[in-house]
């Protein structure tokens, strides 16, 4: 097998080409092997596994001691022995709010996990599309520096037979170079996009160029005001906030059930004199001064803050899923024009510019400008109908759809 493979690479045959990786098929390996998802989901089941043991009763306190231990050859009172168990127990339900509070926290963590995975599936979109855009941006420039040169070629046949100046060569020439540039740029552009893209989404090989397929349409969202609001509701960081709002209550309530206090019942033997005896009694503090109501103030403050927090973040999450939706929407609407409104005027212009070239009646810079506005209309039409492909993703990862 090893041999095999040296003799194709040394023959120079080409390995098959990497499957096509889709916007879709992308997220849903991000979502699963994303080294960005690891973090959150150890914390996610710490917080399982705590929950779990949340329940627990407080352990017991032993007591062995010994009194009337003098030094040997003095007259001593008889030992003392003693062996005591001391048991605390809750009142007030407080175990129960511990529990309350542990189960909450679980709830935080697997929210964050879910809201991890969102913001992994919004950042693979937008690394995806990014790349789309350099891909094709780099497209245009690579047809527009091919369209140069062969104009550069009839421009030297000119100046070699003494019917164009060489300023006018030298004119198409630096036009080139600067595309040159800028083809350079895209490529950079489009090589950290793809190595950005190959890491979020775990992948074990870099991810190429053409394996990126872009979607025919991705149709934006169509909303009223009540299914934003409902579809806000369910959004990863709204049941993040609603988890952090449980929480607090649940620590509000345990404070406040602390200012009961619990008592320790003890029960043991004791030997004094030669007798051996039982010994049963109850330890209970005496919430004369302190009430615990520092705390239980301190926790209600909590409470109030997390929820005036939880509610500004659903009124902000409301207005910016509405606002996506909208852009989306106009976006998609110039998108669906740009060919009628943009490429086929500029190609009129540049078929006309260089039928007049050719039959050597028209102005260089003529020539030139029209291929520069051809080049520019076809980036627009590229980064337009990319945006517009981002604005619906953004827009259906807002009201908790899934990307097709």
């Amino acid at each position: 097998m090893l041999i095999a493979v040296a003799v194709a690479v040394a023959l120079g045959v080409a390995g098959p080409p990497p499957p096509p990786l889709t916007l879709a098929q992308a997220v849903t390996q991000a979502r699963t092997a994303s080294p960005l998802r690891a973090a959150a989901e150890q914390l996610s089941e710490g917080s399982i596994e705590a929950a779990r043991l949340a329940g627990r009763l407080p352990n017991p306190l032993i007591d062995v001691r010994t009194e009337n231990v003098r030094p040997a050859g003095s007259s001593a009172l008889p030992l003392d022995v003693y062996a005591l168990v001391s048991q605390p127990f809750e009142l007030a339900g407080k175990r129960g709010l511990r529990l309350g509070v542990a189960s909450a926290e679980r709830d935080i963590q697997t929210s964050n996990l879910r809201t991890v995975e969102w913001q992994i599936t919004a950042r693979t979109a937008q690394l995806y599309v990014q790349a789309l855009k350099a891909r094709g941006l780099l497209a245009v420039l690579t047809d527009h520096r091919d369209g140069l040169a062969t104009l550069i070629e009839t421009m030297r046949r000119r100046v070699e037979e003494g019917a164009a100046p060489e300023a006018d060569l030298l004119k198409f020439e630096t036009e080139s170079a600067r595309m040159e540039i800028d083809i350079s740029k895209a490529q950079i552009d489009l090589g950290r996009s793809l190595t950005a893209l190959t890491f979020i989404i775990g992948a074990t090989t870099p991810i190429a160029p053409e394996q990126l397929v872009e979607p025919d349409q991705v149709a934006p969202p169509s909303l009223d005001d009540a299914a934003i609001a409902a579809a806000v509701s369910t959004h990863p960081d709204v049941r993040s906030a609603n988890a952090q709002v449980a929480r607090a209550q649940q620590v509000t309530a345990l404070e406040q059930a602390r200012r009961v206090p619990d008592p320790v019942v003890t029960a043991g033997y004791k030997r004094t004199n030669g007798f051996d005896t039982a010994v049963a009694g109850v330890a209970l503090s005496v919430p004369l001064f302190d009430r615990n109501g520092s705390a239980a103030a301190r926790a209600l403050g909590e409470e109030r803050a997390v929820k005036a927090e939880r509610d500004a973040l659903v009124q902000r999450l409301t207005l910016d899923a509405t606002t996506l939706i909208t852009v989306a929407h106009t976006l998609a609407e110039r998108a669906s024009r740009v060919a009628g409104d943009l490429l086929e005027p500029a190609d009129v212009v540049r078929n006309a510019a260089q039928a007049t070239f050719r039959e050597g009646t028209s102005d260089i810079l003529r020539v030139i400008d029209a291929e520069r506005v051809y080049s520019e209309v076809k980036r627009t039409a590229v980064e337009l109908r990319l945006d517009a492909l981002a604005a619906s993703v953004d827009a259906r990862l807002a009201v908790g759809q899934e990307i097709e």
